[in-house]
């Protein structure tokens, strides 16, 4: 087990911005979203939004648990979907993905407000296994389309629709079929949301 900011570096959450997934849990349901947690040498913030089960339920409980992985395919499906109880796991009795390649529990202040940055501190982490591999262009971009689908389906804002699209295009041609299948996913969703509202 690992403990403190000193563990960080090991742990996967280096200096910028460190896409995870947050998983955090309440009345024995378990969420998981993508979360950005922004490294500034010792210093650990977040940004959540008013409505979502993550603010929710880092609001009543106090803490979340990051994800790290390099699976993009589980990014664009946490940004839109809940996932089945069969992609979690428990380990000290915390609610973590079956697929995390390392993981860390972050204590949050309360705090109520429509947008939150928060400070936040590590308390403990693990990691689970090292799982090397070169950077492909395909899986970095649906990291990217999932931000930018959260925030059209938000703000109904052209500019996120358009990113979408160019997205799409480099994904299809840099991306493996899991990528693929994680940005298909990403448009059939925006498209059955944007006809139900």
């Amino acid at each position: 087990m690992l403990y403190g900011n000193e563990a960080l570096d090991e742990l996967g959450i280096l200096d910028g911005i460190n896409e995870v997934i947050a998983t955090t849990e309440s009345r024995d349901r378990i969420n998981a979203a993508p979360l950005g947690i922004v490294r500034d040498g010792d210093s650990l913030y977040i940004r959540l939004f008013l409505g979502t089960h993550t603010y929710e339920n880092i609001l009543t409980k106090g803490w979340f648990v990051a994800n790290v992985t390099h699976d993009a395919w589980l990014f664009a499906e946490t940004a839109l979907e809940d996932l089945p109880p069969e992609y979690f796991t428990r380990r000290e009795d915390l609610p973590l993905l079956k697929e995390a390649e390392a993981w860390v529990l972050f204590k949050c202040d309360a705090f109520a407000s429509d947008i939150i940055i928060a400070k936040v501190e590590p308390v403990k982490g693990e990691v689970l296994r090292k799982d090397f591999r070169a950077c492909n262009r395909g899986a970095n971009l649906v990291i990217e389309a999932a931000v930018a689908a959260t925030r059209y389906l938000a703000l109904r804002t052209d500019s996120y629709f358009e990113e979408l699209m160019k997205t799409q295009r480099i994904i299809n041609r840099c991306g493996g079929p899991r990528e693929r299948e994680a940005m298909d996913r990403l448009m059939e969703r925006i498209d059955s949301f944007s006809h139900v509202r």
